[in-house]
């Protein structure tokens, strides 16, 4: 039960990051690149995105591992 809770958390954390990756904030083409604000509010939107996905990818992830952990506990 440890194994296929560690598993299972190691491939969510995979996915998760394959698609946090995957819809990473982008700099349209139509704006300009070295307006400072602009960098700014793209570096803020990115910081928020990686913190999220992080959250998301991480929070469930040692949930189901404490769940294992806890289930196969030895009394």
């Amino acid at each position: 039960m440890r194994l296929l809770t560690t598993l299972l958390a190691l491939f969510w954390i995979a996915g998760v990051a394959w698609f946090g990756w995957t819809a990473l904030p982008q700099l349209p083409l139509d704006v300009s690149a070295s307006d400072p604000s602009t960098l700014e509010a793209l570096n803020a939107a990115r910081m928020q995105h990686g913190a999220l996905f992080a959250a998301i990818a991480l929070l469930p992830a040692m949930a189901a591992v404490a769940i294992g952990r806890w289930l196969t506990r030895t009394r």
